[in-house]
């Protein structure tokens, strides 16, 4: 007989092989914590910004199957809202709710949906989890989180993967023999959602400066967005030479990171990156701007560089210094990586959602 704790997991289907939930979600459903706690899946197929009272139904009926003792939602947004609201409607006590991000931080989003989200759904959300930590410090600091609820635990950051076991040189090898880069040229990449704000814009202002100073860097931007068009068109030159190589949407982005060398994060804002934390385990020399959670995993001149952000004549000059110093590119590389290992690790991380989710369950008992 199974008397482990049940816990489902919940999860946008759409979004399983994107963005920093659906990468905690698959972490932790094959973690070493399934051997305490019976994991299940709550999968929600769509985060539809209204109603969807089919989609609502479905959710219900997969926990009622289940019965679990606790369900860990992940986000806010119209995900968040769903994940809770069906825990509650099929009867469960106890509702953990993560959250990665707001709607409130959506830049180039209309002012009515903003002020749905921000005033009412959101808010719903927070008041209602019994249980809220954030994935890192910066987001649970922040007043929108805490004034609506007062069952903030804290932070528990993100796990950093564990690329130990691979070899870095075949795939790097492999990755720039496909794409026609030659062992010597030196490659930046940036991994994410391509929209505006994710900073895209100060990238290719930065690109287009270091092109007047004769500096022929290769870049490789991962990912799809709707800042993609723009983005084609202000590049069309660089694309067309492949000094800049669009790969959209990726399933070997670890190999890409092997085989690159700089890893560029310019978002205009962020929680705590999981692609930062990718680049870190695949020890790249990282820029990053400081905003939200990024100083968290990057300390200035140690571990990384920091930059403000929508500041191209910043980056591009810490392009340019990473490019001209190897020494200086490999040292932030190594400590960044034994960062990840070390504050970031999956172990380390593990036992504070093993630690959480105990407190629940001793509260459930109370």
């Amino acid at each position: 007989m199974n008397d482990k704790p049940k816990i489902m997991q919940h999860c946008v289907e759409a979004y399983l092989n994107i963005g920093g939930p659906a990468t905690e979600y698959l972490l932790l459903m094959n973690s070493p914590l399934k051997d305490k706690f019976q994991f299940d899946p709550l999968l929600q197929r769509e985060a539809p910004h209204g109603i969807n009272l089919a989609l609502l139904r479905d959710m219900i009926a997969q926990i009622k199957k289940v019965k679990p003792d606790i369900v860990h939602v992940r986000g806010l947004h119209s995900e968040g809202f769903y994940g809770l609201l069906a825990a509650r409607l099929a009867g469960v006590k106890k509702v953990v709710l993560c959250v990665h991000g707001t709607y409130t931080d959506s830049l180039n989003v209309g002012v009515f949906k903003k002020f749905i989200y921000g005033r009412i759904i959101e808010p719903f959300t927070l008041r209602n989890a019994d249980l809220v930590y954030c994935v890192c410090d910066f987001a649970a600091r922040r007043p929108y989180i805490y004034q609506h609820t007062n069952r903030l635990y804290g932070f528990i950051h993100n796990a950093a993967p564990d690329y130990s076991m691979y070899n870095k040189e075949e795939s790097r090898q492999k990755i720039r023999t496909e794409l026609g880069i030659r062992p010597d040229e030196i490659v930046g990449v940036t991994v994410g959602r391509v929209t505006f704000g994710k900073g895209h814009k100060t990238l290719i202002d930065a690109i287009k400066l270091l092109e007047t100073r004769n500096y022929n860097i290769r870049y490789l931007i991962v990912g799809e967005g709707d800042y993609l068009d723009e983005l084609q068109t202000q590049l069309a030159d660089e694309i067309k030479s492949k000094q800049v190589i669009l790969l959209g949407q990726r399933s070997d982005v670890k190999d890409i990171l092997f085989a690159s060398d700089i890893f560029i994060l310019p978002t205009l804002h962020e929680n705590l990156s999981i692609a930062l934390l990718e680049a870190c385990a695949a020890k790249l020399a990282i820029i990053a701007t400081n905003v939200g959670g990024n100083p968290e995993v990057i300390q200035h001149g140690k571990t990384g560089i920091m930059i403000p952000p929508r500041n191209a004549e910043k980056l591009a000059n810490a392009i340019l210094a990473l490019v001209r110093n190897p020494e200086k590119r490999e040292r932030l590389a190594v400590q960044a990586q034994k960062n990840a290992r070390t504050d970031f690790s999956q172990e380390k991380i593990f036992n504070e959602i093993e630690t959480m989710y105990n407190l629940v369950l001793m509260q459930k008992k109370t």
